[in-house]
Parts: C-alpha cells; sequence; structure tokens
C-alpha cells in the first residue's frame, strides 16, 4: 500500500509539473512589417491587381517567447506584378549591430549588418541591416518566394525590430523598406509595422511528454488497484 501511494505521488506530481509547465509557457511575439504599393516613397510602383493598400510582401520576426534568437521570414505574395522581384530588404534593430546573421532556407541574401550604416534611396533613412537579393534568376525573391533567417543579439526580442530608420539626411522613420524592380522599372516601399501575439502558445515536447507520462502511471496504478 506504502509502495502504491508513492507512485501515486510520483505520478500526480508529475502531471501537476508538466500542467503547470504548460501554463506557463512563454508566449511568443510577432513584428509584422507590411508592404504595399501605398508606401512607396522612390521611384514608380509596379501594376499590382486590387488596391494600392493591398499588401504583396510582408516580413514577420518570431521571437517564440524567448530572448536573444528571433526568426526572421520575408515572403512575397503572389499579387506582385509578373517578372517583378525584391532586390534589397533593409530593417533596423533596437541593439545595432546584431551578433550574427543566419541562412536557413528560402531563397539566400548577401546581407549587410551595421548601425545606421545603409542607405535607402530618396527619403528611405538610414538602416541597421540589409538583404540583396539576387537580381537573375535562380535566386530572385519573386512571387510567392519566401527566405529565411536566424538573427541573435543580447536580449533581443521581435520588438526590437521596431524601430526606425535615422534621417540622412532628408528622411527616415520606416521600420522596413523594399527595392523592388524587374517590371520595367523600380520603386523604395516603406513597410508598417504591426506587433502581434499568437492566440495559442504551442507546448514544448518536453512538456507534453512529462504531463503524458504522469498521466499514464496514474492509469496504470488505477488499473493495478482494480
Amino acid at each position: 500500500m506504502k509502495n502504491y501511494l508513492k507512485k501515486t505521488k510520483l505520478a500526480t506530481a508529475l502531471s501537476a509539473l508538466g500542467l503547470l509547465s504548460i501554463v506557463g509557457t512563454a508566449q511568443a511575439t510577432l513584428f509584422e512589417v507590411d508592404f504595399s504599393k501605398s508606401g512607396a516613397f522612390s521611384g514608380t510602383a509596379p501594376s499590382t491587381p486590387g488596391n494600392p493598400s493591398d499588401i504583396f510582401a510582408k516580413a514577420i520576426f518570431n521571437d517564440g517567447g524567448g530572448s536573444g534568437t528571433v526568426t526572421l521570414t520575408m515572403s512575397i505574395l503572389n499579387n506582385l506584378s509578373s517578372g517583378a522581384y525584391v532586390n534589397d530588404w533593409y530593417f533596423n534593430a533596437s541593439s545595432a549591430p546584431l551578433s550574427g546573421i543566419s541562412f536557413v532556407n528560402g531563397v539566400s541574401a548577401s546581407v549587410d549588418n551595421g548601425t545606421n550604416a545603409f542607405k535607402a534611396d530618396g527619403t528611405g533613412g538610414k538602416f541597421d541591416f540589409a538583404f540583396h537579393f539576387n537580381t537573375a534568376n535562380p535566386g530572385q525573391l519573386g512571387q510567392g518566394n519566401s527566405s529565411m533567417y536566424t538573427l541573435t543579439g543580447a536580449g533581443i526580442t521581435a520588438s526590437s525590430f521596431n524601430s526606425v530608420s535615422v534621417p540622412a539626411p532628408n528622411g527616415g522613420g520606416y521600420v522596413g523598406a523594399i527595392h523592388v524592380q524587374g517590371y520595367g522599372d523600380s520603386v523604395w516601399v516603406a513597410g508598417t509595422g504591426l506587433t502581434k501575439i499568437p492566440d495559442n502558445p504551442v507546448p514544448e515536447p518536453a512538456t507534453l511528454a512529462l504531463l503524458g507520462l504522469g498521466l499514464s502511471i496514474l492509469g496504470a496504478m488505477r488499473r493495478r488497484k482494480q
């Protein structure tokens, strides 16, 4: 009887620990930067279908609920003009320069990393880090393509990239900028930032395993007692 009680207490403790871990799962923060023709500040925008406010490109910073590492995904939607692609993609960081920028998957780019070091055309201002994609196929970042990178830096979260370009000398104040070309002209477009919190945080696999182990032990002990 004593062994049964000890095992039951152990199983209950494991289940409780797993449940508490799920309840306390850190919630990720997403910082999204959207681009539409209405954000054009230098050049002639492509004739994309729909309204000028329709988003044709977006970048999402995801910190996974932690700090120090953020995943950046840059995507081109399917409503960009045929033949058009993004050549340059500029961002800011509140604690620049970043410690590291590593390619994960999708379309790769050459990368610049600094502090107020990279100027966008016209009134774009100076940015902290930039991605330069290929201007010739294969390697273009065009319709339906995406590019994912891991960003590292002391204490950074998704909110660290809600930072604006500095004037250089006649403009700035943009959270991001892209250079679109390949349609007989080119344009620089400023992004609009939006911070999001995902509705349902996903527990770590180890947390779910801990909860499952405790519940399975409890079930087995009940069956044995019966």
